[in-house]
């Protein structure tokens, strides 16, 4: 009788446990700006739903991601920068094949021994789900790896659940709807249990696709009607991608009607943000420089927004400069989750922030973009961010962008030599004055810095190219055999 009160209360006290858990649904965006919503500026749509989640939580204005996809996604799931993991490009992306620098490879894909933050929160307790776009070792979405093996693939990840919508099959509004609904399957099927679920959009990424009823109204407002569904900077702001992020808000607002109707919104951390910057070409990312690809603030600073009542002070902001590497110790601290001791963090917990408790303890950010983007005036660099200042080291070449728009291809005019750049982006947030020159013992002490962070994490550099072509440096493999040449 003794043992059997004594199961009886072990399993009471699991379940208070397990209850104490909030569950953690994670909105990412895809290209979506700093300045893409109402809240955070945006003149030309109204974003309701998330601008009441930020009402409703705490706004960060100075929230960071990489520069492209894949590597915010690793980055996310590991905790991890793209330097330590191998995973800093997005893999499909081809590279020029007589540029000045030869890109060092990339990882296809974060190791199957990596602890993924699925994989520690499942430990834990938590019902693990994704939907939506992967691209982390290919140019997949979930749903086609998923039927290939079964699921087994996500499940090597740490995802119990990965969800059937596929991108290339909803073309009428990017896929949006479709992963709302396998994220509110799993939310349905997992209420009576602590849970994570990765909400992995494709939207407001090209090629531009909404709802026709929703682009007409904003053609209807004034806004022009895109000519080509990749958009152009003439063009802007388009009515297509407007459109694009008012159905985005209206699918959050689902997720976040679903929360209050199964009662969890009390124990819901709810989490968004964006991948990287905003696309130029679609978007204006003013006053932060360039856009999506690039090292400056218009690639790399995004919009993230924490709603958890009771924890998470409503109408309140924080200007902490944070990365997409901080969800990982951030998510395994609210869950009482331990990341494996061989797995190190490169991030670190968001609760003193959110609790409005205490300041981070770390001193830098750090980002390593090895590879070029031609196309967003990118050539291989290295950035620190400590304080208020930011460094930029170009490790061969550089791409002077003066004069040209985000339609160029290459964008700027290739400038031969290494080039270090160095802006306080709290006074100047559009990085508009370079004080490499006027404050050359800062621009010094963080490239000391820098170096010893590259040198730390085991990052791959570019080396000299000796097949550089001034001609036709921005051009591919491919491109070369169709002219005749290598």
């Amino acid at each position: 009788m003794k043992s059997l009160c004594a199961l009886i209360f072990l399993c009471i006290l699991d379940r208070s446990s397990l209850a104490a858990q909030p569950n953690v649904l994670h909105i990412l965006a895809d290209d979506m700006g700093w300045n893409a919503l109402s809240c955070y500026g945006n003149k030309d749509v109204a974003t309701p739903n998330l601008d009441r989640l930020a009402a409703e939580g705490m706004r960060f204005t100075t929230a960071y991601a990489d520069a492209q996809c894949s590597p915010t996604r690793a980055a996310f799931l590991s905790g991890q920068y793209g330097a330590r993991t191998g995973v800093f490009k997005v893999l499909n992306e081809k590279e020029p094949s007589r540029a000045p620098m030869q890109s060092p490879a990339a990882n296809d894909a974060l190791a199957p021994e990596v602890a993924t933050l699925a994989t520690t929160l499942r430990k834990a307790g938590y019902a693990t789900g994704i939907s939506g776009k992967w691209h982390i070792a290919n140019n997949a979405s979930v749903a086609p790896l998923r039927k290939r093996d079964g699921g087994g693939y996500f499940d090597t990840y740490g995802f119990d659940f990965a969800g059937p919508a596929n991108g290339a099959e909803h073309h009428e509004d990017k896929t949006v709807t479709a992963i709302t609904d396998d994220i509110i399957h799993f939310m349905e099927m997992n209420k009576d249990r602590p849970w994570f679920a990765f909400v992995s959009h494709f939207s407001p990424h090209t090629p531009l696709e909404a709802p026709e009823a929703l682009i007409a109204k904003h053609v209807a407002r004034g806004y022009q009607r895109a000519a080509t569904n990749e958009g152009r900077s003439t063009e802007r702001p388009i009515a297509n991608y407007l459109a694009m992020l008012e159905h985005f808000d209206n699918q959050v607002g689902r997720l976040l009607e679903k929360l209050d109707e199964l009662g969890l919104r009390e124990r819901t951390v709810v989490v968004f943000t964006s991948d990287n910057g905003g696309l130029s070409r679609v978007t204006k990312n003013a006053p932060l420089r360039e856009g999506k690809g690039a090292p400056y603030e218009g690639g790399i600073r995004v919009p993230l927004i924490v709603r958890w009542p009771g924890k998470v002070k409503a109408e309140s902001t924080s200007d902490a400069p944070v990365h997409a590497v901080d969800f990982y110790p951030t998510y395994a601290a609210l869950a009482g989750a331990t990341p494996p001791a061989k797995h190190g963090l490169d991030g670190e917990s968001l609760m003193p922030l959110l609790e409005q408790s205490g300041a981070l303890q770390r001193t830098a950010l750090h980002w390593h973009m090895p590879t070029y983007t031609t196309n967003f005036g990118r050539t291989p660099c290295a950035v620190i961010r400590e304080g208020d200042w930011k460094l930029i080291h170009w490790f061969g070449d550089y791409l002077d962008t003066t004069g040209f728009t985000p339609d160029d291809k290459p964008y700027g005019k290739l400038v031969i030599g290494p080039r270090t750049e160095l802006y306080n982006v709290r006074e100047d947030i559009s990085e508009a004055h370079d004080l490499a020159a006027e404050r050359p013992q800062k621009a010094a002490h963080l490239t000391q810095a820098l170096n010893a962070w590259l040198e730390r994490t085991g990052a791959r550099r570019p080396t000299q190219n000796p097949g550089f072509d001034e001609k036709r440096w921005w051009t591919t493999a491919e491109e070369n055999k169709k002219a005749g040449g290598d």
